[in-house]
């Protein structure tokens, strides 16, 4: 018996006003020119880091050192909707964050930084701070999902306070993840 578990790092998106938000944009995605998977409500976050598989023993550890984040509170806005990899060929569509992304990203280098004293490697690829609303399974029409996700790359959601980065298990079963709050940093 293994005590493994999946885990990731989360920022949570808690406001139900703005998960509603959320829900009336991906009401609004063309899923006549894409079909896709719109991600339930109860498993819509911004991902921090996905860490994977790994020891209840290397958690324990990574919140300890996490517990060193200077995390000051700040609030984002969330809005505009984009697509991995690109707009052209999306595969992932997102909502991202239109105000202070600088320190989004700054919070999540310090992660980085903590999280490498622990093994882990530091990410290279740029981290573009989003949370998955929906995924593509095929894309029927490129033209018009191009358009629809340009129509929607203005729009706001509004505005969350980001005070602490969760360790979330997910436990992939055939309906899709459930997801569970391991822990929270900083919980002062």
């Amino acid at each position: 018996m293994t005590d493994n578990v999946r885990v990731f790092l989360s920022v949570d998106i808690d406001d139900d006003d703005l998960l509603s938000r959320i829900q009336l944009l991906q009401s609004q995605l063309d899923s006549q020119s894409a079909r896709m998977k719109l991600v339930e409500r109860e498993n819509i976050h911004f991902t921090w880091r996905f860490i994977g598989d790994t020891p209840m023993k290397k958690v324990n550890a990574i919140y300890s050192e996490l517990n060193h984040l200077e995390l000051v509170p700040f609030d984002i806005v969330i809005g505009g909707i984009g697509s991995f990899p690109s707009i052209r060929r999306p595969r992932i569509i997102w909502v991202g964050v239109k105000h202070n992304t600088e320190l989004v990203v700054n919070l999540k280098n310090q992660t980085d930084s903590l999280l490498a004293k622990l093994g882990y490697k530091i990410e290279k690829k740029k981290f573009i701070p989003h949370a998955t609303i929906a995924r593509v399974r095929a894309v029927n029409n490129h033209d018009g999902i191009f358009e629809n996700l340009q129509s929607l790359s203005d729009e706001t959601v509004g505005r969350m306070s980001v005070n602490g980065i969760r360790m979330t298990k997910s436990t992939l079963t055939s309906s899709g993840p459930i997801y569970e709050t391991l822990w929270e940093v900083p919980n002062r």
